[in-house]
């Protein structure tokens, strides 16, 4: 009488494969969170300057 699996299952106990990503990324980030990543540093850069031209007149 063999074993049905043999200790072997097909379906559980399996690294899963890695889910092929549904929309583009960049770098491994979402570009959604891409442009808000950008938006954020060019807000903390404007805020900067302003500190800057504020505090040098």
């Amino acid at each position: 009488m063999p074993e049905p699996n043999h200790g072997h299952h097909h379906d559980e106990d399996h690294i899963p494969p890695p889910d092929l990503p549904r929309e583009k990324r960049i770098l491994g980030f979402k570009p959604l969170h891409v442009v808000i990543g950008a938006l954020f540093l060019v807000a903390i850069l404007i805020i900067y300057l302003l500190l800057i031209a504020r505090a040098g007149y």
